[in-house]
């Protein structure tokens, strides 16, 4: 299991190559909004149902008011992605998280954090999954008996798929991405990213 030390030294590590970047390059590859101030640049980015301020070239990342604190391990994805994104569009084609790049290697990790969690809680009731979803930003889509897609980034959208008990079969799910992801996040942010929307929708099926 990661240390809360080693989500702070990631962080450390992030920020310093985000202030050797350009940031006005990283605003146009991210999709985020560069904004000059008088106290320095700030690059505002949309981050599931929220939009999140990240100064440069400090790498504070700061979230609206009356809202919570991102967690370490979320300061730090966001920190990859800003690095890392490469403007790529849209390939408008589905992939599975193990059709990634290195996709297999971090499969488990992936699996883990996100697909069974969404299995069992949701596998046998997708109507919740639709409900909380929905209030948690997600937007219906036509895949599986019940599924929702979420833009988690401006070039990350993520969906969530279900597919109902049968004869045959216990119910199942998945999460698909776009194929351009890899351009913008590696397979081990990735299956972070993936718990990320997961985890919440689970807390909202608890509170139930």
């Amino acid at each position: 299991m990661p240390r809360v030390d080693d989500f702070k030294n990631t962080l450390v590590i992030a920020r310093g190559e985000f202030q050797r970047k350009d940031p006005k390059i990283m605003a146009q590859n991210s999709g985020a909004v560069y904004q000059a101030e008088p106290g320095g640049v700030v690059l505002v980015l949309p981050f599931i149902n929220r939009e999140i301020k990240i100064t440069w070239p400090e790498g504070e990342v700061i979230t609206p008011e009356d809202t919570k604190e991102l967690s370490l391990q979320e300061q730090g994805l966001i920190m990859h992605y800003l690095i890392q994104a490469s403007g790529a569009p849209l390939t408008k084609t589905w992939i599975t998280f193990r059709e990634i790049p290195s996709g297999e290697f971090y499969y488990s990790a992936f699996a883990k954090r996100a697909k069974d969690p969404l299995v069992q809680t949701f596998g046998n009731n997708p109507g919740l999954l639709l409900e909380l979803g929905t209030r948690m930003g997600g937007i219906k889509s036509e895949e599986g008996d019940a599924s929702l897609c979420f833009q988690v980034f401006p070039r990350i959208p993520l969906c969530l798929i279900l597919w109902a008990e049968d004869d045959e079969f216990p119910p199942d799910g998945n999460l698909l991405f776009d194929a351009s992801i890899s351009k913008y996040l590696s397979a081990e942010d990735i299956a972070v990213l993936s718990g990320l929307v997961v985890y919440p929708l689970i807390g909202m099926a608890f509170k139930k």
